[in-house]
């Protein structure tokens, strides 16, 4: 298991997880009773994938993944071959709408289950990615949790369409085909009304610029708090779990998304240097 290090708390542009999100995650208790939560980290230095098979493979390490390649091509989804622990998803030219993914739970069951109002239960997410292009029309990405099964040519929360989340459940954030330069909000619970989405609170600066990306619900509020390189991004990007459309008490997994878009070009990417995820049971 790799160590984690909150450090200080002006750390917020380190490449360590944000102290602002995880300095009451119960880490030790966890790791000592299995039966009060789950606790997940991956930072792909001690991972191996299997090759791919009709698009499919697995990714085993500190997580493990099931990735998918529409392309059918072992060189865009590859682990970086240095010291820093950080897989790569890549489009191909003229791969318009095709996905690159890797998922937990195998695609069948989900590993999280979604935080529910008034449990008192703390749920914490974050991931540290950057993206090669943020020109509008050439890449979609998703960052976050999803219902299970989205690892399917056409699928990977976009339903084929980088322009647009599929009508599932799901949370986190979002670049669309459309504004490659934001970063979305979006939470959906299928079929309980229109999915919920919140552009304009997070700015992506530059092309290959690293970002780190959290959730933390506040237990005494019931609302999820959104973090941008550990700062907290306001009341203005909270998310309310006690809203309809909040995929409440939903089991989910893991999901980090790449699509290419309609004006994609040969190794637009996605990189992802860790993903750390928790929940108290």
């Amino acid at each position: 298991m790799s160590n984690i290090a909150h450090g200080a708390t002006s750390a917020v542009i380190a490449r360590m997880p944000s102290p602002s999100i995880w300095a009451d995650c119960p880490v030790l208790q966890i790791l000592a009773d299995p039966a009060k939560g789950v606790h997940l980290f991956d930072d792909f230095k001690n991972s191996v994938g299997t090759a791919l098979a009709t698009d499919t493979a697995q990714l085993c390490g500190d997580i493990n993944w099931l990735t998918i390649s529409e392309t059918d091509d072992a060189d865009d989804l590859v682990l970086k071959a240095d010291d820093s622990g950080i897989l790569k998803l890549e489009c191909g030219a003229g791969s318009d709408q095709d996905i690159h993914a890797i998922t937990t739970g195998n695609n069948t069951a989900g590993i999280i289950r979604t935080p529910k109002k008034g449990e008192r239960k703390k749920f914490w997410f974050e991931a540290r990615i950057n993206v090669s292009t943020i020109t509008t029309g050439d890449i979609g990405v998703f960052v976050g949790l999803a219902q299970p099964g989205q690892m399917a040519d056409g699928a990977g929360v976009f339903g084929g369409d980088a322009a647009a989340l599929d009508a599932v459940d799901y949370l986190g954030f979002a670049i669309l085909e459309g504004d490659g330069d934001d970063v979305t909000i979006v939470y959906n619970e299928a079929g309980a009304g229109a999915a919920q989405s919140d552009s304009g609170e997070i700015a992506v600066s530059a092309a290959d610029v690293w970002m780190r990306l959290g959730l933390r619900l506040d237990i005494d509020t019931d609302k999820i708090h959104v973090y941008l390189d550990g700062v907290d991004q306001g009341a203005d990007a909270e998310i309310d779990i006690s809203t309809i459309n909040f995929p409440s008490d939903t089991d989910m997994d893991v999901i980090l998304v790449l699509a290419a878009g309609t004006s994609v070009a040969d190794a637009d990417h996605l990189e992802i240097d860790w993903v750390r995820v928790a929940q108290e049971y």
